[in-house]
């Protein structure tokens, strides 16, 4: 039987539709693989835009070029955490060290409260059930190794931002030549957008950041909460890490106050539930009135899926991904790809 034009033209779309979908499972394949390398440059490119968005004002309103004025940001940085650190840095390596010193033995104190009640009793017996206690402090070997781990991330990382920020023209340029002609404005433009929001996002973040820090360790240091400076450095740390940050940093500060007494244990959950409430209803609503803002929801499955796919590294940086992702699709997709401009924004809520 002899094959028609159109089953000829059928054929070839559907080996082109064929290779397609196996590149595209490849290319999957080959971002799980080098899931950590894309986060760590990712985390390049989130503190590249933390240097710049402070350089590129400093040299619009002095008229130096860019790079001498992000070496004047680097500098000041420098020199900031210099002073910082000869003004507290012992203090807080001193309460670090204690704090570590003292959450066993806090830990130790709650167990022995909760012992003098049945419902304290099954609390306690479920929870040496599942090894929970014993692990967490077993396995400081294993917590030592990823603190080392961690750190050397965290230095490629700043290596990275430094490259990406002396020149990023150039990187950006790289990518779109690997873009059709056609698409390369579109994806340029889209691209700046994304930088310009994860820029703001970052700035409200920092601002966030060293609030709630300030909060924490002023409340703690009211109700006389042990080594309160180093809790409020912690807060202001984990701040940055969505959903579970408030939940992390709100710990080893109640456990130390419950190791002082049950009613100062209430009162530090009452001070951070206070400074959740003023970060939540109060701060946060007016830094989104300048920056982006992300749904409740969009910010929630960021985490998830980012935790699923990237791990903790990818918890930490699950937000400012969901800020470039959100901006790349509102952009590619919905003005340019359905030429809707007036669709209202993927980030508002």
């Amino acid at each position: 039987m002899k094959e028609t034009p159109n089953a000829r033209v059928s054929s070839a779309d559907v080996s082109r539709y064929v290779l397609i979908g196996l590149a595209l499972i490849g290319l999957a394949l080959l971002v799980w693989k080098l899931s950590d390398v894309l986060v760590i440059a990712f985390g390049g490119i989130v503190f590249a835009t933390v240097l710049r968005a402070m350089s590129e004002p400093l040299s619009r309103w002095t008229g130096l070029a860019h790079r001498w004025a992000l070496m004047i940001v680097l500098i000041g940085l420098v020199g900031i955490g210099t002073g910082l650190f000869y003004l507290f840095g012992n203090e807080v390596a001193t309460e670090t060290t204690e704090l570590q010193q003292q959450l066993p033995t806090a830990v130790k104190k709650l167990e022995d409260y909760l012992d003098k009640s049945q419902v304290g009793r099954s609390i306690v017996q479920t929870v040496n059930a599942s090894n929970v206690s014993s692990t967490a402090w077993a396995s400081a070997k294993t917590v030592a190794g990823a603190v080392v781990g961690a750190l050397a991330d965290i230095l490629l990382i700043l290596f990275l931002s430094l490259y990406f920020a002396f020149d990023p023209t150039v990187y950006k340029r790289g990518f779109l030549l690997l873009l059709p002609p056609g698409r390369r404005p579109q994806v340029g433009l889209a691209l700046d957008e994304s930088g310009d929001a994860l820029g703001k996002w970052l700035l409200a973040q920092v601002i966030a950041m060293a609030t709630v820090g300030i909060l924490v360790g002023v409340g703690l240091t009211l109700i006389h909460v042990p080594l309160a400076l180093a809790l409020g450095v912690v807060a202001g740390i984990l701040e940055f890490v969505p959903v579970l940050g408030p939940i992390l940093f709100s710990i080893p500060g109640i456990l130390l106050a419950f190791a002082k007494s049950p009613e100062t244990a209430f009162y530090a959950a009452l001070v951070y539930l206070v400074v959740q409430q003023v970060e939540g209803n109060v701060l946060i609503p007016l830094l989104q009135r300048w920056a982006v803002h992300l749904a409740p929801v969009v910010g929630l499955v960021a985490v998830v899926a980012c935790g699923v796919l990237f791990g903790v590294t990818g918890v930490v940086f699950a937000t400012p991904m969901a800020v470039v992702a959100t901006t790349l699709v509102q952009r590619l997709y919905i003005k340019n790809g359905l030429g809707d401009d007036d669709a209202p924004s993927m980030a508002d809520s």
